[in-house]
């Protein structure tokens, strides 16, 4: 792991070092957490809620988004009745929200370098 959003390091190895095929993978993470955001509803049916959190798991551990990984994982195992788990599914999809954003910014970076 690295002190960055992203791994770069196991970005670049996914890609084999192409950075078109990068860029399109980055494009893809965008709008698939931009999606899953959206979607993941703390007022939701926990399978509902399990299934987005593991699918934004996988997209970011995919381009090593280690951190927003992390929180998807701790979220993915949260289940209850609704009134048991709201608060927690609040803060953990604000702590997903606050390391996608950062993520995001590292992308920016990239693409402006």
């Amino acid at each position: 792991m690295t002190d960055q959003a992203i791994d770069f390091d196991h970005l670049d190895r996914y890609v084999a070092g192409d950075a078109a095929l990068r860029d399109e993978v980055l494009t893809i993470f965008e709008g698939q957490v931009a999606r899953c955001l959206r979607l993941l509803d703390v007022d939701g049916p926990n399978e509902e809620w399990r299934s987005i959190a593991h699918a934004l798991k996988g997209a970011s551990r995919g381009i090593g988004a280690w951190e927003v990984g992390a929180v998807c994982e701790q979220a993915e195992k949260l289940s209850g009745t609704p009134d048991d788990v709201r608060e927690a599914r609040i803060a953990l999809k604000q702590q997903i929200q606050a390391c996608v954003e950062t993520a995001l910014v590292e992308i920016k970076r990239l693409r402006r370098t």
